[in-house]
């Protein structure tokens, strides 16, 4: 089990470093990733390295963590309090905290008992596009774990089976948990906030008498198994609770700086809902580049007010929908009063990206370590060797395999683990003295600008 804990660490770092490369390559690195979750899900966590290495940069790819109490980890532990204890709710954001003031409902809670344990879920907040909830688990299963006041066992009985989840929803986001005793009640906390997939929400919200399910899960070498479904109605002051304007600026040309990469960004639609405003772009760069994000966006209006990513604990501030577009969340939301008579989008700078290439030639009998062009960068191969009828590639720990594409003969490796403080990748190409290696690797730049997109002028 403290294995698991290490792995959990390098996950979190990882999940660092991949969110300030990929933030506008979520749903494109997303696809690519969940591929490889399925097929090494069906494996369990202790039966080889490689699935946890596989899970930490999965979860370093496509979940962008919650943490209320501003501390690292894919979950937050508190250490448990054994004497009683109120319970007390996550604080919001300012997002969720003004829809609050401005009268926006709190859910009512729901309970429900099943297999062995009651779920409580309470202080729900839910718009269109985000959630945030805290679910109460308690029942013998519970009280049995939490009894022996072992941190280690409660630590690895959260790492090892539950999480929670929201139907098949597709989200972003996630969850804290803590161990407390509330009027002589052992209780497991999860308290979670999620991202929800634009689709899939309109296409609950469009159903009669729309409910979202939250999910206990738990986590097994089978998959994920639900344990309890909660159901949470939605009223109609959820269901209807979106409005949009259009961008009026009759000068609308974006202030871009002195460069040549980014060309154009333009506003398409502003998307408000009570929790945040979403805001559509459409971005051209130089050939054969790419935005990848904005430097401190915000928006700013005749008031001089700023409202700035609603990052829910992460540095995400949007991503890829098609080629071009892009949308930024943004809170509070303009969702409530009148539209501003000016406003705009200001940034100070853009990162954007292109795709460098190179190729060698790998001589199974070369020396080794071998240092070979990984794209922009130089990269080492430390052997190789051809067993079970496929080439396998030796590559050291640092290299993030999302990071950098190795084609031998043309061909994507079939399988990956993480072995002794390597990769190792596999190949299915015909045993021979040499190969053709090409590679691919993403080079960041960064461009320093005073940026303005206008939206509304007043004229």
């Amino acid at each position: 089990m403290k294995e698991d804990r290490v792995w959990r660490e390098f996950a979190e770092s990882a999940k660092q470093e991949l969110r300030q490369k990929y933030p506008f390559r979520l749903s494109e690195l997303e696809a690519k990733v969940m591929d490889k979750v399925e097929k090494r899900n069906r494996q369990f966590r202790w039966k080889t390295a490689a699935w946890m290495t596989g899970a930490a940069v999965s979860c370093a790819l496509v979940v962008a963590v919650w943490n209320p109490l501003g501390l690292g980890g894919l979950f937050v532990k508190n250490n448990a309090v054994q004497s009683t204890a109120k319970f007390e709710w996550l604080a919001p954001d300012e997002g969720f905290a003004n829809a609050l003031r401005n009268g926006y409902p709190i859910l009512h809670s729901v309970k429900k008992e099943q297999n062995g344990y009651t779920v409580e879920v309470k202080e729900a907040m839910i718009d269109h596009r985000r959630v945030i909830f805290t679910m109460l688990i308690s029942g013998k299963i519970i009280d049995d774990v939490a009894s022996e006041n072992d941190e280690e066992k409660k630590a690895d009985f959260v790492f090892a089976k539950l999480t929670t989840a929201i139907g098949k929803i597709r989200k972003t986001g996630g969850t804290s948990y803590e161990w407390k005793q509330i009027d002589g009640t052992h209780y497991l906390i999860f308290k979670s906030r999620y991202m929800m997939d634009d689709d899939d929400m309109d296409a609950l919200l469009k159903q009669p008498n729309p409910v979202l399910p939250i999910h206990l899960v738990k986590q097994s070498h089978n998959g994920e198994e639900v344990l309890v479904e909660v159901p949470l109605p939605l009223p109609e002051e959820v269901v209807s609770a979106k409005k949009s304007i259009q961008p009026t600026a009759t000068n609308n040309q974006p202030q871009l700086g002195k460069q040549d990469l980014l060309h154009e960004l333009a506003m398409e639609e502003i998307e408000m809902t009570p929790t945040l405003t979403r805001v559509h772009l459409q971005a051209k760069t130089k050939e054969g580049f790419e935005l990848q994000s904005l430097i401190n966006p915000r928006l700013v209006d005749d008031q001089g007010r700023e409202y700035k990513p609603a990052t829910d604990g992460n540095p995400i501030q949007g991503y890829r929908h098609m080629a071009d577009s892009f949308y930024l969340d943004m809170i509070p939301s303009l969702y409530y009063g009148d539209v501003p008579q000016k406003l705009s989008l200001k940034f100070d700078g853009a990162t954007v990206s292109t795709m460098k290439t190179g190729h060698f030639t790998l001589e199974r009998s070369g020396q080794f370590p071998l240092e070979a062009p990984f794209g922009n960068k130089t990269g080492r191969i430390l052997q190789a060797y051809y067993k079970d009828q496929k080439l396998h590639v030796l590559l050291p720990g640092e290299a993030l395999s999302e990071e950098t594409v190795l084609k031998v003969d043309g061909l994507n490796y079939d399988n990956e683990i993480f072995q002794n403080g390597s990769f190792i990748r596999t190949y299915s190409v015909p045993k021979k003295d040499a190969y053709q290696v090409d590679t691919e690797r993403i080079d960041f730049q960064e461009i320093k600008m005073d940026g303005l997109v206008p939206i509304i002028d007043g004229k």
